[in-house]
């Protein structure tokens, strides 16, 4: 029986190279992956709701569940909102419902934003934009200015290595409202960050807590990272990947 393909999204300012180290071990752990850059990262016509980067994650889903895959999500960050509004509909049951082969068995948010439907990342941090990063351009545009919130457990030079490669991010889908709540259908794994900058951990918990309230079917693991424990820790979470997918280890 053939592994489940795996969906990596980028959260906000980031693009797919963020993943370049825990890729090549999915895949020699005999996973396809599958990622792509969001259209509000980087572009110089970005988007002001979440429509298009909704439309990416259902292209590139449907692109992984092909003929009838199993498929398992990772969203980090702020992508949390759009797969939780693109992913609607997507789960294997709620396709097999339909006669449809395959679908997503596991959403594996990864220090990520859990939010319930009609609600933003702004809505999320209560309208709080932290000292890091700043709007631009007539809000247009969110950038970085302290990309080492993101990377404080990295030695320099790799902190350096990867602030570089952060784009400007529309701050029009950071006020968007989610149009969905997925982990409703999907069930659902939460990688929490304790050592966090970015998303705290007390956020985390009061996100994974509710999920729980609100009936959600979610399991947790916690690792002392930063918000990017990709970089800082990729075998743990390439392990955490594979034991979403199913494996035991």
């Amino acid at each position: 029986m053939s592994k489940p393909h795996v969906v990596l999204t980028p959260g906000a300012w980031h693009t797919p190279q963020c993943f370049e180290l825990i890729i090549p071990k999915l895949e020699k752990a005999g996973y396809t992956v599958h990622t792509a850059q969001l259209p509000a990262v980087g572009s110089d016509n970005p988007p002001q709701d979440l429509s298009q980067d909704v439309a990416k994650v259902q292209e590139l889903v449907t692109r992984a569940i092909g003929d009838g895959n199993d498929v398992v999500v990772v969203p980090h960050s702020w992508s949390g909102v759009v797969v939780s509004s693109a992913l609607e509909g997507f789960g294997k049951k709620q396709r097999e419902a339909k006669g449809q082969k395959g679908g997503v068995i596991k959403l594996a948010y990864m220090c990520a934003f859990l939010v319930p439907e009609g609600v933003s990342l702004m809505d999320a941090i209560q309208g709080n934009i932290g000292p890091w990063w700043e709007v631009q351009a007539s809000c247009t545009y969110s950038v970085v200015v302290d990309p080492s919130v993101f990377y404080q457990d990295l030695p320099p030079a790799d902190q350096e290595k990867y602030a570089a490669m952060i784009k400007k991010h529309s701050f029009g889908t950071k006020k968007a409202k989610s149009t969905g709540a997925a982990w409703r259908e999907i069930p659902l794994t939460y990688l929490i960050c304790e050592d966090d900058l970015a998303i705290p951990l007390f956020a985390q918990e009061l996100m994974t807590n509710a999920v729980k309230d609100m009936g959600g079917e979610i399991e947790t693991e916690r690792l002392k990272s930063s918000h990017s424990p990709f970089l800082s820790h990729p075998n743990y979470v390439v392990d955490w990947i594979r034991r979403a997918a199913g494996e035991k280890l």
